[in-house]
C-alpha cells in the first residue's frame, strides 16, 4: 500500500479492492454495479487524495490496460485523442506535432516530467481542476468529450461539461473515451500563457486565446481563463470588445471582473487574480501585432 510521509506522520490509503477492467463496457458495468468505486488511470490525482484520505472508494477499477483508450486519430476536420494517451506521449507524438503543436507546447508547462510520464489526457480533463490547462484548451476550441456509460455513448461539448468547482457533467457510471479537437487552420491562432510561481506548479492564473482572422483581420476572439475561479471562465464581454478595440488595462479589466467571479486560494486574491488574468490578456492582445 502507497505511504506519503507528511512531517512526523505516515499518510496511509483506506483499504479499497482491485479490479483490472479489460474492456470499456467491463469497466462501466463494474462502476454501475459499485457506485462508491473511481477508475484508475495515470493517478497523479488520485493517489494523493488516497493518502490523504480525501477519497475513500471502494474499489480502483484500473482502465489501463484498454486498448481502445490509447488511439490517437487525425481525421479530415478533427483530432480525436484517446483519453488514456499520457502527456509524454503527447508531447512527442509526430502527428500532434504536426496536426496540433499547441497541445506539445502546452503540455510541457504541465507539473513535472514524472508526472507527464503517467498523467493522461482524459484524467486531466475529467478532473476538471480549475487551474489546469488541459479543461480550459478544451473550452476555448470548443472540444467535444465521447462519453460511455450503462445507457451508452453520448457526446458533450466542453462548454457545457464544466458545471462548477470539481463537477462535470459526467454521471456514476460515465468514463471519458475519447477528446476530440477541431483542426487548427492558417487562418486561426491558439495563444497561451499563464504565470506560475514555478515552472510546473498551477498557475495562480492562466489565458488560452482562441482567435480567428479574416483577411488578415481579427473576426472572432475567444479567451478563456483558468486557475481564476471553480473552472474554465470565458471572457465573452471582453472578447467582444478586443475584436473592435485596443487594449486598455483598466478598460479591460473592468470589463473582465464584469466577465469572471474571480476566487481565491493560497496563492493570490481575487483582485490580484483580475489584475493578473489582465496583464495575460495584454500579452495575448500583443502577440497578434
Amino acid at each position: 500500500m502507497n505511504r506519503l510521509f507528511y512531517g512526523r506522520k505516515v499518510l496511509k490509503a483506506p483499504n479499497f479492492s482491485y479490479y483490472e477492467a479489460l474492456t470499456i463496457e467491463d469497466a462501466v458495468k463494474f462502476k454501475s454495479d459499485n457506485v462508491d468505486s473511481v477508475f484508475l488511470a495515470g493517478g497523479q490525482s488520485l493517489m494523493p487524495t488516497l493518502n490523504m484520505r480525501l477519497s475513500s472508494p471502494s474499489s480502483l477499477i484500473d482502465i489501463n490496460q484498454i486498448e481502445d483508450l490509447k488511439k490517437i486519430n487525425i481525421e479530415k476536420d478533427v483530432i480525436n485523442i484517446g483519453a488514456l494517451c499520457t502527456h509524454a506521449e503527447l508531447i512527442s507524438n509526430n502527428l500532434i506535432k504536426k496536426n496540433f503543436s499547441i497541445l506539445p507546447e502546452i503540455l510541457k508547462h504541465v507539473a513535472h516530467p514524472a508526472i507527464r510520464n503517467k498523467g493522461t489526457h482524459g484524467g486531466s480533463i475529467a478532473y476538471a481542476d480549475p487551474a489546469a490547462e488541459l479543461p480550459a484548451l478544451a473550452v476555448a476550441l470548443d472540444a467535444e468529450f465521447t462519453l460511455v456509460g450503462l445507457n451508452g455513448k453520448r457526446v458533450v461539448s466542453a462548454n457545457n461539461f464544466y458545471l462548477g468547482l470539481f463537477e462535470t457533467e459526467l454521471k456514476e457510471d460515465e468514463i471519458i473515451t475519447n477528446i476530440c479537437y477541431p483542426k487548427i487552420d492558417h487562418n486561426h491562432l491558439v495563444m497561451f500563457e499563464e504565470i506560475v510561481r514555478r515552472h510546473g506548479d498551477y498557475a495562480m492564473a492562466g489565458i488560452i486565446g482562441s482567435i480567428k482572422k479574416n483577411d488578415k483581420k481579427i473576426s472572432d476572439i475567444k479567451l478563456v481563463l483558468f486557475g481564476t475561479g471553480d473552472k474554465p471562465n470565458i471572457a465573452e464581454e471582453t472578447s467582444k470588445y478586443l475584436i473592435t478595440n485596443n487594449y486598455e488595462y483598466e478598460t479591460v479589466k473592468k470589463i473582465l471582473k464584469s466577465d469572471i467571479k474571480f476566487t481565491s486560494d493560497i496563492n493570490s486574491s481575487p483582485e490580484m487574480k483580475a489584475h493578473l488574468a489582465t496583464v495575460l490578456i495584454e500579452k495575448i492582445f500583443n502577440g497578434l501585432k
